[in-house]
């Protein structure tokens, strides 16, 4: 033991790769200890009521004097030798604390998200939710739900409070409405297997069906976007990187989803062999998906290996936590791209729509089982096949894929030149790379 003083408090530092802990000879249990990273803090010893040896922290120095740990120190030993079981009351206090915390929809929706994030809560027995999956709920709550909700106590809100608000959202956007009932009802289902409500209240919510889209992009819209993607700096009020200008024409070359082109890994791509492998992990039907890269595919990942490195994301942002650039961002500029352009509102799904249309069109004449399989439809094996995630080729109707692939990149470059007619019809090649 020693005798503290503050001095020697803020003196004390341990041996490299230790900690360090003084004991005060002046208060019996009370201990100063020196983290290896020089971190300070207080804690008490005492023995319980059963004679087994606790510790309890005090809190930081110098946050907490030396003279006041002395005193907290008084008090908690004080305490126990009054009979206070400090642990129990330490679990009942948190307990305490989680329960005021469950009270209103936003301090429920803290617990769910962090359990969420931790895995502790699974809703299905699919596993843990995806971070991606966890991050555009949070924005739906933070922007359609939280304002209006968020302060009500979870025990009043009834199923006539959640249908107003859908109804509200929804009568300026369908999409709201459905993304705020579809969050507040998985945040009440946690409230359920907590044991904090009855029943879930968002059971049973009226939303707005949504019209089906079925806009398909003209050639003269398709080449509009192409060449402004190519040159941003050309269009007028135009806000589009470079990186974002070659992952909308890589989305409408390779008609895969925004988010699975916008994730793409470098390790995904074999430009070699002109294959981009998408893991099941980044998969919508959780299955791998072999796409076949054609000319128009494999220049445009060679221009962005040129400017950004062949290394990690192909799009990568340092804006964005995760490394490229967020789904969302892709269809923010999707928007401001067709609103520079005058163009109708299209977004980046629309590029499947269309790409899938000319396909099956008398312009390539792809059958429409072989471009389901392009588009990656995992409901869709052929009628006969039997697919399963067990026993899957991942190079299944590759030659398929990578004639349609190919055709269409041959329609697209025609198209982006101004040479295509819509009466043109492109000759699918009978062979190529493997």
């Amino acid at each position: 033991m020693a005798r503290l003083t503050t001095d020697l408090l803020k003196r004390s530092i341990p041996e490299k790769g230790k900690r360090l802990e003084l004991r005060d000879d002046e208060e019996a249990g009370l201990i100063f200890r020196v983290t290896e990273k020089g971190k300070r803090s207080w804690s008490v010893r005492y023995v319980n009521a059963s004679g087994e040896h606790r510790r309890k922290s005090i809190g930081p120095f110098p946050s907490i004097s030396l003279s006041r740990a002395r005193e907290e120190a008084r008090k908690i030993k004080g305490a126990v030798a009054g009979g206070a079981d400090l642990v129990q009351d330490t679990r009942l206090a948190r307990a305490e604390a989680m329960t005021k915390r469950l009270r209103t929809l936003e301090g429920l929706a803290e617990s769910y998200f962090a359990d969420a994030t931790l895995g502790l809560h699974r809703p299905n027995a699919r596993g843990a939710k995806r971070d991606s999956t966890l991050r555009e709920e949070r924005r739906v709550f933070d922007k359609l739900i939280k304002k209006d909700m968020g302060a009500l106590p979870l025990a009043d809100i009834k199923r006539a409070d959640i249908q107003a608000l859908v109804s509200r959202l929804s009568k300026k956007a369908p999409s709201n409405g459905r993304h705020a009932r579809n969050v507040i009802r998985q945040l009440m289902s946690y409230a359920l297997s907590k044991d904090l409500i009855p029943a879930n209240p968002a059971h049973d919510i009226a939303v707005i069906t949504p019209t089906p889209r079925e806009r398909v992009l003209d050639d003269d819209e398709i080449r509009a976007i192409w060449r402004a993607c190519a040159r941003p700096g050309a269009v007028e009020k135009l806000a589009l990187s470079i990186e974002m200008g070659i992952a909308l024409r890589l989305a409408l070359a390779t008609l895969q989803r925004g988010g699975e082109v916008i994730g793409a890994h470098w390790d995904e791509i074999d430009l070699g062999r002109r294959l981009w492998t998408v893991p099941a992990a980044r998969m919508k039907g959780k299955r791998p998906h072999v796409v076949p890269l054609s000319d128009i595919a494999t220049g445009l990942l060679t221009e962005a290996k040129d400017a950004m490195g062949a290394e990690g994301h192909v799009f990568k942002s340092s804006a964005e936590e995760k490394g490229h650039f967020d789904r969302h961002a892709f269809t923010r500029a999707m928007s401001r791209l067709t609103s520079a352009l005058n163009i109708p509102r299209a977004t980046p799904h629309d590029f499947r729509r269309t790409g899938a249309t000319n396909l099956t069109s008398e312009r390539i004449g792809i059958p429409r089982f072989v471009v389901s399989q392009v588009l990656a439809h995992s409901g869709d094996t052929g009628g006969s096949a039997v697919v399963t995630g067990r026993h899957y080729d991942l190079y299944d109707y590759l030659a398929e894929k990578r004639r349609a692939l190919d055709a269409w990149g041959t329609l697209l470059a025609a198209i982006v030149s101004g040479e295509s007619r819509s009466d043109n019809v492109i000759p699918i090649a009978s062979g190529g790379h493997p």
